[in-house]
């Protein structure tokens, strides 16, 4: 009797379980082919097709004559964990929000002495052209006594295995903190930076 009521829930747990994976198999792609349809530049059924999203890697000179390596890592709005998850209607925690046409991800800047300056990334494509793109780092502010500087990215263009995009550097004196005059940038240079898919 026993026996036969183990197996009656097992064969009930089996075909469930077959059943769920059907049905997160189909929400999986209908939400891929969904997203490849709205955000090209993120996902495609291609796997030969060049995306936004991926590993980039390039250097600039920075206003003082100095060589800096960048390295930018743009990563998928939903990985294939999370859309495995919410395809079967599962909740998983989020890097953070990503709206429509926005990613996040990972800006790496490394010095002739190897030193390297980690930043997130929250960016936004252009809704009419997605070859068009801008981004802005989350911590955005170094020390360097007795200036701070900060970064600004815009006009951002990518295309196949290329981006480029214009970095504006912006120091101001940090001497006395409290002067609101401190905030007023005494030195923008704007920079040009080409990158290349890794």
């Amino acid at each position: 009797m026993k026996f036969g009521l183990s197996s009656t829930v097992l064969v009930v747990a089996t075909i469930l379980a077959f059943m769920l994976a059907i049905v997160g198999s189909l929400g999986y792609y209908t939400s891929y082919k969904s997203d490849s349809r709205e955000s090209p530049w993120a996902y495609s059924f291609d796997e030969n097709k060049p995306l936004l999203v991926g590993k980039w890697a390039g250097k600039f000179i920075e206003p003082d004559s100095v060589e800096k390596k960048i390295n930018l890592e743009i990563y998928e709005p939903y990985t294939k964990i999370e859309r495995i998850f919410y395809s079967m209607g599962l909740p998983y925690k989020r890097r953070l929000y990503i709206g429509p046409n926005k990613f996040d991800g990972l800006l790496s800047i490394e010095n002739t002495y190897h030193k390297t300056e980690q930043y997130k990334v929250r960016g936004a494509v252009n809704k009419k052209n997605t070859q068009l793109f801008e981004f802005h780092l989350l911590a955005n502010e170094k020390e360097t006594l007795p200036y701070y500087y900060s970064f600004l990215f815009t006009d951002g263009f990518w295309k196949q295995n290329a981006m480029n995009f214009i970095i504006t550097i912006r120091f101001r004196k940090s001497t006395i903190p409290n002067n609101l005059k401190n905030h007023e940038p005494f030195l923008s240079k704007k920079i040009r930076v080409s990158l290349n898919r890794v």
